[in-house]
């Protein structure tokens, strides 16, 4: 074999790209021939500078993405999400019977099942929370609306005169259980609130 050929098949090994058969032809020739020796080494030393190069600088992200990031938060002896789940099973009790049957005071069947649909699946949502409290944060926006949307009807069935206050209070486990569901989501906003709090600490200062 002469020098080119030997060349190439060490460039071709320091690739992974030889057979075992040139491998031994290449030690055999660099046993007689100083010069490719010389240049076996050099190609081991090329490769080994680029494959160990150092690594290119990448920007911290972690403070960026833990900022973003909602973790859920569970309460003190993770009380949260069993209340969660609660709330669920109180309104999956109020609404199914409500769902199947049209049954509902002041209310025609067609109306009533809407409801009764409307309170079996935000009630299935809570209990997905609960299972899953990872998930709070993405159902909140749409929990959020749905209570908040309920509870401006409710205000003007109860100034309309259409509905008591006391007929309206089966609204209350959306409440609870949204706040419930807002808590395990981490209480987003509520660092703003303090944050304005503690700016204007005279807003707390007891009257005397």
């Amino acid at each position: 074999m002469n020098c080119s050929h030997v060349r190439e098949l060490i460039s071709s090994i320091a690739d992974a790209e030889a057979s075992a058969d040139e491998h031994d032809a290449v030690e055999l020739h660099l046993h007689t021939c100083a010069d490719c020796r010389q240049f076996s080494v050099a190609v081991s030393l090329l490769d080994r500078q680029i494959r160990v190069r150092p690594a290119e600088p990448v920007p911290d992200l972690v403070a960026a993405v833990t900022a973003r990031a909602r973790p859920a938060r569970l309460g003190r002896g993770g009380w949260i999400r069993p209340a969660l789940a609660w709330v669920a099973v109180v309104m999956l009790v109020q609404s199914v019977p409500v769902l199947l049957f049209g049954n509902m005071s002041g209310t025609d069947a067609h109306n009533a099942r809407h409801l009764g649909a409307f309170g079996a699946a935000l009630a299935i949502g809570f209990a997905y929370a609960a299972w899953k409290p990872h998930r709070a944060f993405g159902l909140l926006p749409f929990t959020a609306a749905l209570v908040a949307t309920t509870l401006v009807s409710l205000l003007a069935d109860v100034v309309g005169g259409t509905r008591t206050p006391v007929a309206e209070l089966i609204h209350v486990s959306e409440v609870v259980g949204l706040t419930l569901l807002w808590l395990v989501a981490g209480s987003p906003g509520w660092d703003g609130v303090s944050r304005i709090f503690h700016r204007h600490p005279s807003h707390l200062d007891p009257i005397e």
